[in-house]
């Protein structure tokens, strides 16, 4: 069985997740992180949603208005309520994944103080279009309106030629395994604001509790059992326990009745995820052009087919995973299944139509409501 996607750990990654007396490596991460993608500062995190939460604590953001997608992960919402303030849906644009640029002015208000573009799947947005809305806002309502890109799916993506993470004020990234970089756990934040870096450390330093070598014996851990549970000779077991419902506890990720972070939200960073993330952060060039061409060629392969839609190979998206719009969805996870091949449902919800969120929902969200019973993603593993 191939699985939808699977961690890219080679020899180096297991090397190092075992040089248990390494120190000193959250900074050296945090400085090549934010260097590979174009900005001065680079903060980590536990997670992206930690990450978000930081943000907005330490603009001394209190139930203010954060415009963001309908379709997006859950935990980019649950940062924006648990942190104590409101979020604002935004439907897509039709024909694309992200947020619908008229949808984001019409969702302006004088409340409105972030706006969080998300490159959902690794399709950059209009990051030109997304600044001007957001000075504009900043003259009209007199404070200024900050943009957070959420990448945590587009290391690296370009809007034309450029790479979203140069603009806004932030971009936060998450870095679990199922991302193009990762790092066991973790998440990372940069910005080209040294002031801004100086907060948010000094607000990690000071709420995320520090487990040391507990919490690293622990990713350790859950290094060698992703890499045993990945392994061809094991994969169709572990798939077949996810089917049944068995690993609920390991791999669903949000409970419809909860906003509600993982308990670990407020953990401090450790070593091995940082060495590890190190390791993997200097293969990002070879990883996404491998996700690049094998995006390119599921998008040949199923042109003319009227029983899928793609969207058109862009070369400045990075594919964090690689998407389609089905009428019948079982149908195509099925088939695939016979042929030996996993098929992921990665958002399988519109926010606003979640029954925590339905009171945050002052919109209709026609096409994000048609996407969640409509995505598949194709397996990144055969990459």
């Amino acid at each position: 069985m191939i699985p939808r996607f699977k961690p890219r750990y080679g020899w180096a990654e297991w090397k190092t997740a075992f040089t248990f007396w390494s120190r000193g490596n959250i900074p050296q991460y945090e400085k090549a992180f934010a260097e590979k993608f174009k900005r001065e500062q680079g903060v980590m995190f536990p997670h992206g949603r930690t990450g978000i939460f930081a943000l907005l604590k330490v603009w001394e953001l209190d139930q203010v208005e954060v415009v963001c997608p309908a379709y997006t992960c859950v935990v980019v919402p649950h940062a924006i309520v648990l942190s104590g303030n409101i979020p604002v849906f935004v439907d897509c644009e039709q024909g694309s994944f992200n947020m619908n640029l008229k949808g984001i002015h019409r969702a302006i208000t004088e409340k409105t103080r972030v706006i969080i573009p998300t490159h959902l799947f690794g399709y950059p947005m209009d990051v030109h279009a997304v600044q001007e809305i957001a000075e504009e806002a900043s003259r009209r309502y007199g404070h200024k309106v900050y943009v957070v890109q959420d990448c945590a799916h587009s290391f690296g993506a370009k809007w034309r030629s450029e790479l979203v993470t140069t603009y806004g004020d932030a971009a936060i990234f998450g870095s679990n395994i199922s991302k193009l970089i990762n790092s066991i756990f973790g998440g990372m934040v940069i910005t080209g604001e040294e002031a801004l870096a100086v907060k948010l450390r000094v607000w990690r330093d000071k709420n995320l509790i520090e487990k040391g070598w507990l919490k690293s014996l622990m990713r350790l851990f859950y290094f060698v059992a992703v890499g045993l549970a990945f392994h061809p000779n094991f994969y169709g077991f572990v798939h077949w326990l996810e089917r049944k419902g068995l690993l609920n506890r390991f791999v669903k990720y949000y409970d419809e009745d909860a906003i509600d972070f993982p308990t670990d939200w407020n953990h401090a960073p450790a070593e091995i995820e940082a060495r590890v993330g190190l390791v993997h952060l200097r293969r990002y060039d070879h990883i996404v052009e491998n996700r690049r061409r094998l995006a390119n060629r599921l998008v040949e392969e199923m042109s003319g087919r009227d029983d899928i839609s793609m969207l058109p190979f862009e070369d400045g998206a990075t594919y964090s995973h690689i998407v389609a719009l089905v009428e019948d969805r079982d149908l195509w996870v099925n088939r695939y299944r016979r042929k030996g091949e996993q098929l992921g449902i990665l958002i399988e919800y519109s926010v606003p139509s979640i029954k925590t969120y339905c009171r945050y929902a002052k919109d209709g969200f026609e096409v994000s409501d048609s996407y969640k019973d409509r995505t598949i993603n194709f397996s990144t593993a055969r990459e």
